[in-house]
């Protein structure tokens, strides 16, 4: 969907999802465990039709031993939109000798100088994606406000 005056909101569709997230580092990973939900910031890179990310043992990691359903959210504002982007997803640490020398062989520019032992992949089981053009308030209600 193209967005206009009236409706300045673009549904993205999966292949224009996957390219943000390929040029994308920053996301906030969300998590729930007992129904209490939690959210984390994370550095991640998009590879192959899927996420990865680096942690150490902790919470986050616990937790997405606990429930590996996960949400991981990315966004950004431009001169003229911002988008937001939305994968939902399987998460689990990679294990095998194999998968992590694979995961290290991709390239990964770590925002802290923290060093992240622990590799965790999310396989996407929906994407979703909005562009919203940027511009003067309409005070027209569009069928995108209503959800």
């Amino acid at each position: 969907m193209t967005p206009d005056a009236v409706d300045p909101v673009e549904v993205l569709s999966e292949e224009e999802c996957w390219n943000i997230l390929l040029g994308a580092t920053l996301g906030r990973l969300a998590l729930s465990v007992a129904n209490q939900p939690e959210i984390y910031p994370i550095n991640f890179t998009a590879h192959d039709g899927r996420l990865l990310l680096r942690t150490n043992p902790g919470d986050k990691l616990f937790e997405l031993t606990v429930n590996e359903n996960v949400a991981l959210e990315t966004d950004g504002i431009g001169k003229q939109s911002v988008w937001s982007v939305v994968v939902k997803g399987k998460a689990r640490q990679l294990e095998s000798a194999a998968e992590i020398e694979a995961a290290e062989r991709i390239p990964h520019q770590p925002l802290t100088s923290i060093r992240k032992r622990v590799f965790v992949e999310i396989v996407p089981t929906s994407i979703t994606g909005r562009r919203l053009n940027r511009g003067p308030e309409n005070d027209e209600l569009t069928a995108s406000d209503l959800y």
